[in-house]
C-alpha cells in the first residue's frame, strides 16, 4: 500500500473514531442515568443500526431482533418470545385443539400414509381409513411431501372444505373424499384398558385444556366395568397447564390438603394451591407410573399423590422441572413465554435439577433438610421425583439391538414392509382375536419381504432378534384388523414397565399397605 493510500485510510478510521467520540462527548454515558437516559441508549443503538449497518433491516425486524436478544440474555431456555406459527403451536399443545380434517399421517416409501384418523374427526365420519395412501390434496400430488408439508395442507379455517385423494388396497381406482374443516380435539387421556386382576390402565399424555376432565371420565368408565386399582402411566408426559395439573390432583385428594406452592415476585404469583372438591374414590389404590420424560405439571401431580400417601409412585426418577411459565399475548399472533415462578410440592421439596438449566433451584438442591410424607416416609432428595417402587424400562438383548441398528437404517423400508404385511393378512379374514399370536411363518414371510427390498437379515439376527420383528408386526396387525384402539391395547399389554407396575398392588390391597410394603416409612 502506497504512503498516500495508508494516509487516506488512517484519515479515515480516525475521522470516525472522532466523529463517535463527539456523538458519545454530547450526551451523559447513557447506561448509567436515569430511565430516560437507559431508553435513549436503545433508541440510539437502534437508529445507528437502521442508518449504518452494512446490510438493511427493515425496524419491525430491528425491533422483533432486539426483544429475541433479551429474552435470550435472561439465559432462561424456557423464555422465549413467540411469532406467529410459534403461538399457534404453543396454544394447540396447550388445548389439544386446531382446525382441519383429523388425520394421523407418515411418510412409507415416499407416500404419505394414514396411520390413523382422529376419533370424531372430518376424516373419521368421511370414512377415511388406517392404511389409505394419500396420493392428492386439493388436486396436488402428495408424492414425496413431508409430514410437515401435509400438515400445512390438511388444516385450515373451520368450514374451509379440502379434497383429498387416496389409494386403498381393495379399490381399482384412487377415491377423493372433499372434507369440511372443523375444530379437532387430540384427546389427553386415551381409552382406558382394564388389565388382569381388574387393574384400570390410563394413560394422561399431556396436561392440557380439560385433560382433568378427560381423566375424571376415565377413571369413571373403569370404575364402572369394575376396577379395583388404577395405574396411571404419566411416563413421557411433557407436563403443560399447571392449573390443569391441580385440578386433576384434586380428584384424588380431600379438601384442604395442599396441592402445589409456588414461589415468585408478581403479585398473585407466591401463593398455595390447596384441594377444594372431595374426592369420589377415596378407597381407590393408585399406582402412578413415571419416568425420566415425566415433567413439570405432571411432576406437579405425581408429587402430590406422592406427599400425601395417596398413590406409589413406581418407573424411573423424573425429569426434575420445577419451574412456573407464564404467557403473556402480546397481541394477535405474539406472546411472551416468561418463567414467573418456581414450585414446590405439598411438603415444601424442590424438585429442580440443579444442573437442568441455568436457572436451577432457588439456591443449591437442599440435601440436608429430610422430608416426609403425611404418613412418615422418608422422600427422595435431590432433583426430579425419585419412585417409592424403582421399576426399570424394558431392555433389549444385544440381538435385538443389533437388529433394532440394522433396520433403523432404512426404517422406511422396514415400516412399509411390516404394514403391507400386516395389511395383507388382515384382509384376509384369518385374524379373529385381539391377543393375535405372530407364528414363525409370519416371522419368515417378513423376513422374505425385507430381503427382497434389499434388507437381508442373517439367520443369526433373525433367531435372536425374532421378537422385536414379532412385537412390530403384531402391533400393525392388531391396527390393521382392530384399528388404533385394539394396537393401543396390545401395546399395553405387552410393556414390561405395564406388567411389573400392574403387580404392585395385589387383590385387597389399600394404597396405605401397598405403600408400607413396598416403601416402608422412616
Amino acid at each position: 500500500m502506497s504512503r498516500v493510500r495508508r494516509w487516506a485510510v488512517g484519515a479515515g478510521v480516525l475521522g470516525a473514531a472522532l466523529a463517535s467520540g463527539a456523538w458519545l462527548a454530547r450526551r451523559p454515558a447513557a447506561i448509567d442515568g436515569g430511565t430516560y437516559e437507559r431508553a435513549r441508549l436503545f433508541e440510539d443503538v437502534l437508529d445507528r443500526v437502521r442508518d449504518a449497518y452494512v446490510d438493511s433491516i427493515s425496524d419491525r425486524e430491528l425491533y422483533v431482533r432486539a426483544a429475541r436478544g433479551l429474552v435470550t440474555k435472561l439465559h432462561d431456555p424456557y423464555a422465549a418470545l413467540l411469532i406467529g406459527t410459534e403461538y399457534d403451536q404453543l396454544r394447540e399443545r396447550t388445548s389439544g385443539d386446531y382446525a382441519g380434517v383429523g388425520i394421523q399421517v407418515e411418510v412409507r416409501s415416499g407416500w404419505l400414509v394414514i396411520v390413523t384418523p382422529v376419533a370424531d374427526s372430518p376424516a373419521e365420519r368421511a370414512g377415511l381409513r388406517t392404511g389409505d395412501v394419500i396420493v392428492s390434496v386439493g388436486g396436488r400430488a402428495a408424492r414425496g411431501w413431508t409430514v410437515p408439508q401435509s400438515r400445512q395442507a390438511l388444516r385450515g379455517a373451520s368450514g374451509s372444505s379440502v379434497t383429498i385423494g387416496v389409494r386403498r388396497a381393495d379399490a381399482a381406482e384412487p377415491l377423493l373424499f372433499t372434507l369440511t374443516r372443523s375444530r379437532v380435539h387430540r384427546a389427553a387421556v386415551r381409552p382406558g384398558i382394564l388389565l388382569a386382576d381388574s387393574v384400570g390402565y390410563l394413560r394422561l399424555g399431556t396436561v392440557s385444556d380439560r385433560s382433568s376432565e378427560e381423566l375424571r371420565q376415565g377413571v369413571a368408565a373403569l370404575v364402572d366395568r369394575g376396577m379395583r386399582a388404577l395405574l396411571l402411566d404419566l411416563r413421557s408426559n411433557p407436563g403443560g397447564l399447571r392449573d390443569e395439573a391441580v385440578l386433576a390432583a384434586d380428584l384424588f385428594l380431600d379438601p384442604g390438603q395442599s396441592i402445589l406452592i409456588t414461589r415468585g415476585r408478581a403479585p398473585g404469583d407466591s401463593r398455595t394451591f390447596t384441594d377444594v372438591t372431595p374426592q369420589t374414590w377415596p378407597g381407590l389404590p393408585i399406582v402412578v407410573l413415571v419416568n425420566e420424560g415425566t415433567a413439570s405439571a405432571a411432576e406437579i401431580l405425581a408429587g402430590a399423590l406422592q406427599d400425601h400417601d395417596r398413590a406409589l409412585i413406581a418407573g424411573t426418577p423424573t425429569y426434575g422441572k420445577g419451574l412456573v411459565q407464564t404467557v403473556f399475548p402480546l397481541g394477535e399472533d405474539i406472546a411472551l413465554r416468561l418463567t414467573t415462578a418456581r414450585w414446590f410440592t405439598p411438603v415444601g421439596r424442590s424438585i429442580q435439577r440443579a444442573l437442568r438449566d441455568s436457572l436451577g433451584p432457588a439456591g443449591p438442591i437442599d440435601t440436608a433438610t429430610v422430608f416426609h410424607t403425611d404418613g412418615g416416609r422418608r422422600l427422595g432428595r435431590g432433583g426430579g421425583i425419585a419412585p417409592d417402587a424403582l421399576v426399570p424400562a424394558d431392555t433389549l438383548t444385544a440381538a435385538e439391538q443389533q437388529l433394532g441398528l440394522l433396520l433403523s437404517a432404512d426404517i422406511d423400508v422396514f415400516r412399509d414392509v411390516v404394514a403391507g404385511y400386516a395389511a395383507t393378512v388382515a384382509r384376509a379374514g384369518t385374524i379373529t382375536d385381539e391377543k393375535i399370536r405372530v407364528s414363525d411363518a409370519m416371522r419368515v414371510a417378513v423376513r422374505q419381504r425385507l430381503a427382497a427390498r434389499g434388507l437381508p437379515v442373517s439367520d443369526s439376527l433373525f433367531a435372536g432378534g425374532g421378537r422385536l420383528l414379532a412385537r412390530e408386526l403384531g402391533y400393525e396387525l392388531a391396527r390393521h384388523r382392530f384399528g388404533p384402539d385394539g394396537e393401543w391395547r396390545r401395546r399395553v399389554t405387552e410393556d414390561g414397565q405395564v406388567t411389573a407396575a400392574r403387580a404392585l398392588p395385589p387383590p385387597g390391597v389399600t394404597t396405605r399397605s401397598m405403600l408400607d410394603r413396598v416403601a416402608p416409612g422412616s
